[in-house]
């Protein structure tokens, strides 16, 4: 079946809201940006490549990172 992860993340995203799983999008978060990361590109409102914008690519993955880890952070909070 061709696209299969966007169809499962779709239906996981349905699921995420009905249940109100708030970590799924930090997990969902996450896999975006090891995405970024494995393809030296970022496709946000625009596609930037590492090669030709460094600066902002890497803006962009400072800016993922730290949203990433501030939606994780309650998870990581355990008390």
């Amino acid at each position: 079946m061709k696209h299969w992860k966007t169809l499962l993340a779709l239906a996981l995203m349905v699921f995420a809201i009905y249940f109100k799983w708030n970590w799924f999008w930090a997990l969902l978060i996450f896999l975006g940006l090891v995405n970024v990361l494995a393809t030296n590109e970022i496709h946000f409102v625009e596609t930037i490549k590492r090669k030709e914008s460094p600066a902002m690519y890497w803006v962009m993955v400072a800016v993922w990172t730290l949203i990433t880890f501030a939606t994780m952070l309650p998870y990581l909070l355990v008390e």
